[in-house]
């Protein structure tokens, strides 16, 4: 038995490069679904889910950061991993969209092989991820929910990306102990993504602020990376 296909849903609005892409990455053995826009992508994704999307974030109506900021706030649609295709080349540009909780950020142009070695890491690193033994995590007080994508904090369910997820995961799982920059990256992104130690200091950010008075909990060790203090 054949195995099924990767759907993959596209949202570009430039024509020939969603036509080189989509013949490209169906040639390597994908489903490819495109939409040139956010409002005819958000038609179809409640009822037919896609293995990965492919974003741009110069589109038409809804741009895309916004997109991927409704997709990842969903707590059904925020497991989908999203790659980010974008002209835009700025590193702030670049945080923000991994801020949005986007899987990995493309700039254009980009050679048909990049991407689809892009796609092939990130569907890899996703599936092993779904696949381990997760459960409710407890830190003190506070309880990470795998299945949710949830921080629960007293009555208070408070939702995470799933970067957000695995960096709190990973600063749990080794509670008490000094984590660098790098070691966070290579357990949130892998060791097959370029991703700055910048975006690791944004992404902290972020988790103090949802975590509130709980924040200070996460240590920042000057020069070398974060510790979360046990209670």
């Amino acid at each position: 038995m054949s195995e099924t296909k990767k759907l993959i849903f596209y949202i570009e609005d430039e024509k020939d490069l969603s036509e080189m892409v989509t013949l490209y990455l169906e040639k390597e053995g994908y489903s490819v679904c495109h939409f040139f826009s956010g409002e005819a992508f958000l038609d179809k994704i409640f009822s037919q889910q896609p293995d990965l999307i492919l974003l741009d974030l110069m589109l038409p109506g809804i741009d895309g950061m916004e997109l991927c900021r409704y997709l990842k706030r969903d707590p059904k649609l925020n497991k989908i991993p999203i790659i980010i295709l974008t002209a835009k080349d700025d590193p702030i540009d670049v945080v923000l969209g991994l801020e949005t909780g986007a899987d990995d950020y493309i700039v254009k142009p980009f050679h048909p092989r990049e991407l689809l070695a892009r796609i092939k890491a990130v569907l890899r690193r996703r599936l092993s991820e779904s696949t381990a033994d997760h459960s409710l995590l407890k830190i003190g007080s506070l309880i990470l929910d795998a299945d949710n994508l949830t921080l629960i904090i007293g009555e208070d369910l408070i939702p995470l990306s799933w970067k957000e997820y695995r960096i709190l995961e990973f600063l749990a799982k080794n509670k008490g102990k000094i984590i660098t920059r790098e070691q966070i990256l290579n357990y949130a992104w892998g060791t097959d993504e370029f991703i700055t130690d910048r975006t690791v200091d944004v992404y902290i950010a972020n988790i103090r602020k949802k975590l509130g008075q709980h924040g200070e909990r996460i240590v920042t060790i000057r020069g070398v990376g974060y510790k979360l203090d046990v209670e």
